[in-house]
């Protein structure tokens, strides 16, 4: 990771995780109780596999995920899902993972092929100040919602009512990893506060 990218995570705890158990939901997945060969058949509408203990993840990802040093265990997926999917019909299959480190944070792969084959993994466009673009394997905590085919990330400090950061990208748009920045958002987070996102950013249509 280059000095820029992990100068812009910043630390997260303990009241930003309170905010974001609230705020990051599962919706709708294929569960990981389907039998193996079931669960590597993935939808092509975005629809995810979740991945809900680490027996289930695939040997090749976790591998990966040891690799980049992302610390992930059985109570940690409990509250936050690994979710394996296909943007569109003509991508190729992505994860998105919560790790634990000096942050909690996320990452996210894209697969060579199938479930069982090799993950790279791949970086977004993020923005400290508005205007200023840098590019970072860490984004902060993902999720994905395959009905609007946008991915969000959450990322904050760990004060009382300290502010977060939301960036949203659209699947498409020409980018190198599929996913084109459209907004970024701050907001208040944990100890009660409500969230009132200002959107800082928005790309033009």
């Amino acid at each position: 990771m280059n000095t820029n990218a992990r100068a812009h995570r910043w630390r997260v705890g303990h009241a930003l995780l309170a905010f974001l158990a609230l705020t990051v939901v599962p919706g709708e997945g294929l569960s990981q109780n389907s039998p193996r060969a079931m669960v590597q058949i993935i939808p092509d509408d975005g629809m995810p596999l979740r991945i809900e203990r680490m027996e289930d993840m695939p040997p090749k990802l976790a591998a990966a995920l040891e690799r980049d040093d992302c610390q992930l265990d059985d109570a940690m997926l409990s509250t936050f899902r690994v979710e394996i999917f296909r943007p569109s019909p003509v991508a190729k299959l992505l994860a998105i993972v919560p790790c634990r480190g000096v942050a909690l944070y996320g990452r996210a792969y894209q697969f060579a092929g199938d479930i069982d084959s090799e993950p790279r993994a791949i970086a977004f466009a993020m923005m400290a100040l508005a205007g200023r673009t840098i590019r970072t394997d860490s984004p902060g905590l993902l999720t994905w919602d395959p009905l609007t085919k946008l991915l969000v990330s959450l990322e904050g400090n760990d004060v009382c009512e300290g502010t977060v950061t939301r960036h949203t990208w659209r699947q498409g748009g020409g980018a190198a990893n599929g996913f084109t920045l459209i907004k970024v958002e701050r907001g208040r987070s944990g100890c009660g506060s409500s969230q009132n996102w200002q959107v800082v950013w928005e790309r033009p249509e």
